[in-house]
């Protein structure tokens, strides 16, 4: 069974899920409207997921209560979203980034993150209930994403600040939960800095390698991948809302079968194998040239893209003791962040002299991922 918890907590991270995914997509076309060429864009993007990262540590080291956090940051994204509505130019959405700590990675990588994350794995005992509420957390968020890239695809570029009204909406409504809901308080949380050597080193170890995965989804990300689709087969904002629907609605299906493979297979085998799979498509989007098999292959990829998020979930909760959860998952949040870093930066590039190459080089850093992670824990019997 999913505790109340768990469905409040999926729903506040639905939210920024359809925040965020709302934003990543619709944000390269708002800056190409004031003229900007991909390179330009890029940096944009680049800036967003630096001041994120930034966040994510500062964040981190401040000495106050799960629940003091989570409506503190709820507050400044709902802020930075009003500011947006109020001078929707370039200064007012790099203004923006820096007040709502906005990654337009398009992947809820928020400090909220790590945080709902402790709460749920500390809540969820048996394996496969945690495995199931880790399964719907990310439904919900993808769910999300699917209604946010139906949403652009209705609105179009008609109306960024129309866009913009939504999201305050939303951010304001994430607020209100957070004030509501109850949370460990910080006496029933581990002491930081309390992590013994082994656990230490196994965190670097986990934290090594999700930078490597995540290297290669900085080529990738929403923002990027909106872009990619523009530049090459120059859509409108519509048409990439309508591509995203697809991608979003076959992610959030894809999860929920996730649990029951880890269930048949374990967490790393389920990790590992799909992730391989979505990976080989992902290689193979731009080879053919064509909108129609690029949406194609993008879709197919999508069926197997994020099964290990889940299973990656459950396994850092898993294979991290308790008291040792809240540091492992906030560092292994900011290394995502940093790892994602350079890669707008890249893509742009990329996308100016050679486009294809955007997706050929996420694949094959990905799959080194994959390979690595394997040998590393192929033993691991969660």
């Amino acid at each position: 069974m999913v505790s109340t918890e768990d469905i409040l907590l999926s729903v506040t991270k639905s939210i920024r899920s359809f925040i965020f995914m709302s934003l990543s997509i619709s944000v390269p076309f708002f800056l190409l409207s004031f003229g900007l060429n991909a390179i330009l864009v890029s940096l944009v993007l680049l800036f967003a997921i630096g001041i994120s990262t930034f966040f994510i540590y500062f964040y981190t080291i401040l000495r106050m209560q799960i629940k003091e956090k989570l409506v503190m940051m709820a507050i400044l994204l709902t802020a930075a979203i009003a500011l947006l509505i109020a001078f929707p130019t370039l200064p007012g959405l790099l203004i923006a980034i820096v007040i709502g700590a906005i990654s337009l990675s398009g992947k809820d990588m928020a400090t909220n993150q790590s945080l709902e994350q402790y709460t749920i794995g500390r809540a969820s005992r048996d394996q496969r209930q945690k495995n199931l509420a880790f399964s719907f957390y990310n439904f919900f968020s993808y769910g999300s994403g699917t209604a946010a890239s139906a949403f652009l695809y209705i609105v179009g570029a008609k109306s960024f600040q129309g866009i913009f009204l939504v999201l305050l909406i939303l951010a304001a409504a994430q607020v209100l939960i957070y004030m509501v809901m109850k949370f460990p308080s910080r006496g029933e949380m581990p002491i930081s800095g309390e992590v013994l050597p082994e656990t230490r080193k196994r965190i670097n170890t986990l934290g090594s390698l999700f930078f490597v995965d995540s290297l290669g989804g900085g080529l990738v990300n929403t923002s990027i991948i909106a872009l990619w689709f523009e530049v090459v087969f120059h859509i409108t904002l519509s048409q990439a809302g309508l591509i995203f629907i697809g991608v979003n609605l076959i992610t959030a299906f894809s999860i929920l079968l996730s649990s029951h493979i880890s269930s048949s297979i374990g967490l790393v085998r389920t990790m590992v194998y799909t992730h391989i799979i979505s990976n080989v498509f992902l290689f193979l989007i731009p080879v053919f040239h064509v909108l129609a098999w690029s949406e194609i292959l993008l879709f197919i990829r999508q069926t197997t893209s994020q099964m290990d998020v889940p299973a990656r979930d459950s396994f850092v909760n898993t294979v991290i003791p308790e008291d040792s959860r809240l540091t492992g998952n906030s560092t292994f949040l900011a290394v995502r962040n940093v790892g994602q870093v350079p890669g707008p930066g890249i893509a742009g590039a990329l996308l100016e002299f050679f486009p294809p190459a955007v997706f050929m080089a996420a694949a094959l850093t990905k799959i080194s991922y994959d390979v690595a992670f394997y040998v590393k824990f192929r033993n691991e019997r969660v």
